[in-house]
């Protein structure tokens, strides 16, 4: 199941920059979203019927950053979407450079749809 295009519209909405697996950009606000597993979870006449997709979405702020208002406008945005919002975490971290400690807002999601 390809998600993508929900998660990437959330670049649109929140004007942040979103990609898969990793940021290259030079922004210092992102999103980056990784699949974590994809299962049928719905069978009939002995096929699948629906599956779900497990995602994590993260927010990358700097540590500085007011970052609750933003936390709970992406969840919100999720919700209305249709993916489910199991978990969200907050915790400090350094950058790739290892110079800068940033804020890592940890979204664990899913999303069932129709096979």
């Amino acid at each position: 199941m390809n998600v993508n295009p929900l998660i990437e519209s959330l670049e649109k909405k929140f004007s942040v920059p979103v990609a898969q697996d990793e940021y290259d950009g030079k922004s210092d606000k992102y999103i980056i979203y990784t699949y974590e597993d994809e299962r049928p979870v719905y069978f009939g006449d002995n096929k699948t019927l629906q599956d779900t997709v497990y995602l994590t979405v993260q927010l990358i702020v700097p540590k500085q950053f007011n970052y609750m208002n933003l936390k709970h406008q992406i969840r919100d945005e999720l919700e209305r979407m249709e993916f489910i919002v199991t978990d969200i975490r907050s915790f400090l971290s350094s950058a790739i450079n290892g110079t800068n400690k940033i804020r890592r807002i940890t979204f664990d999601v899913n999303y069932t749809d129709n096979h």
